[in-house]
Order: structure tokens, then sequence, then C-alpha cells
């Protein structure tokens, strides 16, 4: 396998694309969100009650209404407990379980381009056997990466960063985690200014949603990954 990078597009373009590729696949994006969603919090409160934090947590809601600075303390002194360490690990798991239906958006995305029809079980390309292996270990991985990050300053968005392509050079590339993070590191330098502000206006439109009583979020949230596939596409030549 070698990459190429073809020649650098302009913000705009890059955006009319990511908004074109968007537009196309509303009715995906929608049905990947609720999906998504659904399937998270069906998830966390199972693993919530499965540790025990719930009834840990029940026995002091009366502090909630009466004294909330004593609730608080009660619940960091319940984030200590033992289970409480097996349910952020079962939380990494769901992460792993449920983040491969990302995948789907990238087969959809260039089918698109191909002209090919788009059918639902495009969504779940990334459970399609040994796939799901792959995309469950990188998910993994990357979340428990992430959770350290994120609590020392700035870590956790330069680990965003570093792993901005990964998902995409690994489906499309078959490339494997830590050569989709040297690719990925590879494509910014050619240019990171384009690539900062297209990544910013993804976040900031894929969080926009929130505005609307909450309910625009299940179509704009998967905006990020119409960025990420535009900016792929024009940072990364596949050649077998």
């Amino acid at each position: 396998m070698e990459n190429n990078y073809p020649q650098k597009a302009g913000l705009e373009q890059i955006l009319k694309a990511a908004f074109f590729y968007w537009n196309k696949t509303l009715f995906y994006q929608l049905a990947f969100s609720l999906l998504y969603f659904s399937l998270f919090f069906l998830g966390y409160f199972y693993l919530f009650r499965y540790f025990g934090l719930w009834d840990e947590l029940n026995q002091h809601r009366e502090l909630l209404q009466t004294d909330f600075p004593a609730f608080n303390k009660k619940v960091e002194e319940i984030a200590r407990l033992p289970q409480a360490q097996g349910f952020i690990l079962g939380i990494f798991f769901l992460f792993g379980i449920l983040n491969p239906l990302n995948v789907g958006f990238y087969k959809i995305y260039r089918k698109i381009d191909l002209k090919e029809k788009v059918v639902m079980n495009d969504l779940f390309a990334g459970y399609l056997g040994f796939t799901f292996f792959k995309f469950f270990g990188f998910y993994l991985f990357w979340t428990i990466i992430f959770s350290y990050a994120n609590a020392l300053f700035l870590l956790g968005f330069v680990w965003i960063f570093i792993t901005l392509f990964s998902v995409p050079l690994m489906f499309f590339m078959n490339v494997n985690t830590f050569q989709g993070i040297k690719l990925t590191i590879s494509g910014l330098k050619k240019d990171f200014t384009t690539i900062f502000i297209a990544v910013i206006i993804g976040i900031l439109f894929s969080l926009s949603g929130l505005i609307l009583f909450g309910f625009g979020f299940l179509l704009t949230f998967p905006f990020w990954h119409a960025i990420i596939y535009t900016l792929y596409q024009h940072l990364f030549k596949e050649n077998a």
C-alpha cells in the first residue's frame, strides 16, 4: 500500500463537500443517532444497576433535596468504591461495542461518490466479520487513552487530532491502529491550519443541534463524520 497526497483543497471547498454528504444522508444520520443514543443509555443504566451503584446512590436520595453539598460528598465516596471502577471499565467496553457504528458513514459516503445505491445495512459496515473486532479494539483503545489524556490540560484534544483519520484509513486502506496514527500525523503536517479550522467548524455545527431543544442534535451530531471523510478525501490517495 502506497500513500500519496493530492492537491490541497481550500476550506470553502471542503465545507461545501462535507455539507453535501451531510445533506444527502439525513435519514441515515437520524437512524444512527436514535440507535446509538438509545443503546448507549440502555447500556449505561444497565451497568449502573449491575454494579450496584443505583442502590448505593438511592440510599442518599433525601440529601438531594435537603443538603446538596452533602449529597455531592456521598457521590464522591461512591465514585471511589471498587464497583465504580468496574462500572467505568464497563463504559469503556460499551463505547467499544457501539462506536463501530460510526464506520458505516464512511461506506455510505464512498457509495455516494461511486453513485451506488445506499441501503440501511451500509450503516452496519463496522460490524461485519473481523471488521467488528478490528474497530472494537481501536475504539476501546481510543476511549481508554482519551479518558486519561482528557484529565490533563489539552492532551485529550491532541489525541483527537492525531487519530482524526484513523478510522477511514483503517477502513479504506486496511492499516492497523498505529499505522493509522502515523499516517494521520503525516496528513496533519500537510495543511494543519485548514484541517484545524474545518474540524472546529465541524464540532460547532455538530453541537449546534442542541440549540433546537436538543432534538436537532440527532441530525447535526453525525456531521463530524462528513468533515473527517471530506478531509480524508483531500489528503489521502488510496493505492493498492
